[in-house]
């Protein structure tokens, strides 16, 4: 079996809202067309590091503005690996995933791109994460890092 080696960058971001912190999640349907919920993320490009990464990223996958998304932190490198069977003799896909903690300075609304499976986003309060399925503990990385969402 063929194995893949691919690097993905990507953020938690979170906004203030009367006083409350919220965090960016997108609805996605997966290859098998389920609904789960994600963060934004996706490939680095050649030459890339992988902050810019992330600010291209929500950027495309959101459309928020470069301008009003400010980088807090490098938060955690994600490993994982998976089949993917999608792809052409379902290679073995080794996947590092390199998070960062990121505001969103303004009040726009997302608009998810459905060509890419998005579906839908919400604004999840901070405390509600931890009733939220995603494939990675995101309730563990927010609490590590809890003293910097400013």
């Amino acid at each position: 079996m063929a194995k893949i080696y691919e690097k993905s960058s990507g953020g938690v971001v979170y906004r203030r809202n009367n006083n409350k912190i919220e965090i960016l999640l997108l609805k996605w349907k997966n290859s098998k067309q389920i609904e789960e919920y994600v963060i934004p993320k996706w490939h680095i490009e050649d030459g890339e590091i992988a902050k810019v990464s992330a600010i291209r990223e929500i950027n495309e996958e959101t459309w928020l503005k470069v301008e009003d998304l400010e980088v807090i932190k490098f938060i955690t490198k994600i490993n994982y690996t998976f089949k993917a069977g999608y792809l052409e003799n379902t290679p073995l896909i080794d996947k590092d995933v390199y998070l960062f903690l990121v505001k969103y300075k303004w009040n726009d609304d997302p608009i998810v791109q459905k060509e890419e499976r998005f579906i839908w986003y919400e604004w999840i309060l901070i405390d509600e994460i931890k009733n939220i399925d995603l494939r990675f503990d995101l309730n563990w990385i927010i609490s590590k890092n809890r003293t910097y969402f400013i």
